[in-house]
């Protein structure tokens, strides 16, 4: 491989994809689904990288909570990684014809 191709590769650009399980079980199949997907794309895929978020910390929904236009360091933590992200894996399980309430919260 000459200068050039090295150089090409090296400025590819990576998509960063934030992996978001809505279950919050540790054995749950969708957290194992993302896993799966994160050792994947590490072995097999290039310029691609997945990063498990977690949604566990994140406190139930409460305005009351951002002071100063500052939210609580779990939500600005979250928050970031998304920010950062150029797209988002979801792994959920249906529940009662939508999300988990987890999820729905992070999302809101």
């Amino acid at each position: 491989m000459g200068l050039d191709q090295e150089s090409a590769l090296a400025l590819k650009p990576v998509i960063n994809v934030a992996a978001i399980c809505s279950s919050l079980c540790k054995a749950s199949y969708n957290r194992g689904l993302i896993r799966s997907a994160i050792d994947l794309t590490k072995r097999s895929v290039d310029g691609m990288a997945v990063e498990y978020v977690d949604i566990s910390p994140l406190p139930m929904l409460n305005t009351d909570l951002e002071i100063d236009e500052k939210y609580p360091p779990a939500v600005e933590v979250f928050r970031q990684k998304i920010l950062q992200s150029d797209c988002f894996l979801f792994a959920s399980p249906e529940y009662n014809y939508s999300v988990t309430a987890p999820l729905k919260n992070a999302i809101d």
